[in-house]
Parts: C-alpha cells; sequence; structure tokens
C-alpha cells in the first residue's frame, strides 16, 4: 500500500494500518479482507505455519458456528474477526465473550473495514474501542451537512437572516428537562409498551425506515415488555428487535451492555447462547418516562 493510499482504518492506529498480520480460514475469507485495503502480504492462510504469528484471525462462521476448540488453540490475546449470521450469532456471541472481537453480519467491505479499524485500535492500544465511533462519525457529517443546506435553503427563501415572525419560536419549548428527584414508578401494562412499538413501524408505511432509525429506543422498550412478559430474549431476537441492520444492531448493544442499560445472562438450559436483559436502572428510568408521558396527557411514539 503507498503512503498516499487513503485508508480506512482507525483514526490514530499507534502503527501503520494493516501492518498487522491476518490469519484468514478460508480464500473467500481472504478475498473479502483484500476487499476492504488491507494488503495481500499481509493476510496468510489459517492452516498455514505463518498464521501462528497472526495477530489478527478472520473467519467465516455464517454456515456453522466454530468448535471450541478451534478458539483454544488461538492465543488469549488474539483478535477474532468473526463473518456471521442471525442463525449463529448466538453460538459465535457465547464463544468469543470476553475476547478480543468483531462480529459481521454479511460480507459487506465497509462493515468489515469498520471492524477491522476496531481491532486494529484495540491492539494497538490495549484499551476497548468505541463501538459506535463511525457511526456516531456518519451521523455528526450528516447533520452538518443538513445545518449548511438548511441555511442556503432560507437564504434563498427569506432573502434575509431574521425569521419571519409567523414562524414559532422552539428554541426553548423543545428542549430535554432537566431531571429531577421522583418516586419509584408503577411499571406500564406490557401490551402497552409492545402498541407503542408497534405503532412506531406504522410510520414505515408512509415513509423510508431509514428516517426513523433509532435502535437504542427499540432495544431499551423491547427488552422492557419482554422483562414484563417474564420472557427472555436472546442476542438474535435483539437484533431483529432493533429494526437496523444487525451489525448497526450489534454494536448498539455491546454500547449499551458498556453503559450498564443492559446485562448479559447466560441461558441455563443451552450454554451455546446467552440472553440480554434491561438493568434494573434501566427499567426503572423507562417505567419513569411512562409515568411522566401519563401525566403530560398521554402517550406518544
Amino acid at each position: 500500500m503507498s503512503e498516499d493510499t487513503r485508508t480506512p482504518f482507525g483514526d490514530q492506529p499507534s502503527q501503520a494500518p494493516g501492518s498487522y498480520r491476518i490469519a484468514a480460514d478460508n480464500p473467500h475469507t481472504a478475498f473479502l479482507v483484500e476487499a476492504t485495503g488491507w494488503p495481500s502480504d499481509g493476510i496468510v492462510p489459517a492452516a498455514s505455519a505463518a498464521a501462528a504469528a497472526a495477530h489478527i484471525h478472520a473467519f467465516d462462521w455464517r454456515r456453522a458456528a466454530p468448535a471450541r476448540d478451534v478458539l483454544d488453540a488461538l492465543p488469549g490475546d488474539a483478535a477474532i474477526l468473526a463473518l456471521v449470521s442471525l442463525e449463529t450469532i448466538d453460538v459465535v456471541d457465547v464463544l468469543l465473550h470476553g475476547r478480543n472481537a468483531a462480529c459481521v453480519f454479511g460480507d459487506a467491505p465497509v462493515l468489515i473495514a469498520i471492524a477491522l479499524s476496531d481491532l486494529d485500535a484495540v491492539l494497538g492500544t490495549g484499551r476497548a474501542f468505541d463501538p459506535n465511533r463511525a457511526e456516531r462519525a456518519r451521523l455528526q457529517a450528516l447533520a452538518l451537512e443538513l445545518a449548511r443546506l438548511a441555511e442556503q435553503l432560507g437564504a434563498i427563501t427569506t432573502g434575509e437572516d431574521d425569521a419571519p415572525d409567523t414562524l414559532a419560536d422552539r428554541s426553548l419549548a423543545y428542549r430535554a428537562e432537566v431531571g429531577g428527584d421522583r418516586s419509584p414508578s408503577i411499571p406500564p401494562n406490557p401490551q402497552r409498551i409492545r402498541h407503542l412499538i408497534s405503532i412506531r413501524r406504522l410510520r414505515e408505511r408512509f415513509f423510508s425506515s431509514d428516517l426513523f432509525a433509532d435502535p437504542a429506543w427499540d432495544i431499551l422498550l423491547d427488552l422492557a415488555a419482554s422483562r414484563l412478559e417474564h420472557r427472555s430474549v436472546s442476542v438474535s431476537s435483539l437484533c431483529i428487535a432493533a429494526a437496523v441492520p444487525p451489525t448497526t444492531a450489534l454494536r448498539w448493544i455491546r454500547l449499551m451492555t458498556e453503559q450498564q442499560l443492559l446485562e448479559r445472562r447466560a441461558d441455563p438450559v443451552d450454554a451455546r447462547r446467552m440472553f440480554v436483559d434491561l438493568s434494573d436502572s434501566a427499567f426503572d428510568q423507562l417505567c419513569g418516562w411512562f409515568a411522566l408521558v401519563d401525566e403530560r396527557g398521554g402517550l406518544g411514539g
């Protein structure tokens, strides 16, 4: 890779992107990694002698989850890139728990590049990465561009800087209120939460679903309803409930777990699966939201 080639890896990598060696489990996985811009001479077959010195191990586990001995043979500090499907994510999630790992649904080069960037940062700094860095940067760039276009449109329409007197001032009314002390709230009926979720989905009959992506809220609502219904929710089920691409949902689940909004729990019946629950504090906050909405006149979507 030439010095002036733009690379998708790492914001401030500790060493040159692509300098880590990747061991790929098959030629197709190696092809997908190389498609992201990773230099071909930094990718070796998993069965080769050179794989023993690899820093990242890439696996395509979309057809079947790996045997535990495959992972046990890897160094404990090795980073793992896993290509997964909804059918295999629960098993793979259990096997990779506690390891430096990144899961990708599908084989889009940009998603693999983001995952490799995360692993590259972990290897270079030894610190946990921000699982939502790329998505936040994309949204920030979009917001800035929309603001710029709005300013240009306003100048063309009015020909002046001041807003017309007929426009309502929403600078204060639409700000979030400062939180205060409150007593414990009565949990809402789970059917009520499910009804709110269904109302949110109705918007997609009239507008593009891309306009309403709010995975954190959908995750909170689904887990709250499941908790009240005494139902366990697997990682794969929660990815579906988030109503966003599975890779995005998985990154949000990881981020919300790090923020102690979610908790992971082993399935007592099937060791190949883990469940995700709302933390007690997150559940209490969500109940408080429903109670406050009731005080203000009713539930909105």
